[in-house]
């Protein structure tokens, strides 16, 4: 349980951001996938909310950025904004937003966070991003990976002058981690090995909370490879945990929720009839309630990767056993760091 047991599915991220506004004061937020109408823009109006000194707000469109912390500016005069464009389908992209990030005075130090870019391509044909990655692959997980390395001077120089633990990054996964483990055999989905038993995706889960009709395949299929992205984006923050906790940082991911967002009314609306309508029902939470898991997960001072690293409902909550294992969590970085150093050159 998170330190406040009131907050909960109705919960809003102005509401948390206020009840820790005293956390925030003089703080340099990151926040990836920052666009109008998004979880994104909810996230960061709840950071200024709260009295954050420094937003750096990135995302694909630099007009969509612009406009997006333009309008919360205005709400909140005394946070300063850095828009920065980054491109998840491209890590060259990746590199360039960070060297101007790293460039950049303003930002001596970051303290909180949260890779929330990205989402679910409901193409039935795979897709893959500038390098060749399985697109969900590439920009839910892989994108994010490079950015957090090339950040790291910064946040480790927060987490020296931040109290222990305060330093935080935050990954907006998802409910589809429960779908699908990361398939180490065959994780491009290039369709051409039999997957492992401990790879194989659940699907009775698939069919109760997602897709009834959903077939049964090796091959590629958007959910899985959502659902295998999500499951990437927790081991992630396991694999953080053991490598900087000792250094005063920590790292949660959230499921923030069946949100009608932009981006959810986009997905829903190519999706297959017999998925939308299961998925329309859920769909509750608007925006504000939908960054308020994320809010909870970097600034909640009771939270710490020993009482557990999966957080919904503004909640400590049971994440998919694949999810936390050490071992593939461990695997999946050795991974990660191969494939941004072959793509790097």
């Amino acid at each position: 349980m998170a330190s406040n047991a009131g907050f909960n599915k109705e919960t809003g991220g102005l509401e948390v951001a206020k009840t820790y506004s005293s956390l925030l004061a003089g703080k340099t937020v990151l926040i990836t996938g920052v666009s109008p109408g998004g979880i994104g823009e909810a996230i960061a109006r709840s950071f200024a909310h709260g009295g954050a000194s420094l937003i750096i707000a990135t995302g694909r469109s630099r007009t969509r950025v612009e406009e997006t912390t333009r309008q919360i500016a205005t709400e909140y005069p005394s946070t300063q904004f850095l828009n920065v464009v980054l491109n998840l389908v491209s890590l060259q992209s990746v590199r360039q937003a960070a060297n101007e990030i790293l460039g950049e005075s303003l930002v001596k130090e970051i303290h909180i966070v949260v890779t929330n870019a990205g989402g679910l391509f409901n193409s039935t044909e795979r897709q893959l991003t500038i390098d060749g990655r399985e697109i969900h692959f590439g920009t839910n997980h892989l994108g994010h990976f490079l950015l957090v390395q090339l950040l790291l001077p910064k946040l480790l120089a927060a987490a020296k002058r931040n109290p222990y633990g305060a330093t935080r990054i935050v990954a907006i996964s998802s409910f589809a981690s429960y779908f699908s483990p990361f398939r180490f055999s065959d994780y491009n989905f290039d369709g051409d090995r039999k997957l492992p038993i401990d790879e194989k995706p659940d699907w009775l889960a698939v069919a109760k909370y997602f897709d009834s009709t959903a077939v049964e395949t090796d091959r590629f299929s958007p959910i899985l490879a959502y659902g295998q992205s999500k499951t990437a984006n927790v081991l992630f923050v396991v694999q953080l945990n053991r490598l900087l906790s000792k250094q005063g940082i920590y790292a949660f991911a959230i499921h923030p929720g069946a949100v009608y967002s932009t981006g959810g009314k986009h997905g829903l609306a190519t999706m297959p009839e017999s998925v939308r309508t299961l998925v329309a029902e859920v769909m509750t939470k608007d925006i504000d309630q939908g960054s308020a898991t994320a809010l909870v997960a970097a600034l909640d001072p009771s939270l710490s990767p020993e009482k557990g690293v999966w957080l919904s409902d503004c909640q400590l909550a049971e994440p998919a056993e694949w999810a936390v294992n050490e071992e593939k969590a461990e695997r999946l970085w050795k991974l990660s760091e191969e494939l941004v150093e072959k793509l790097g050159n």
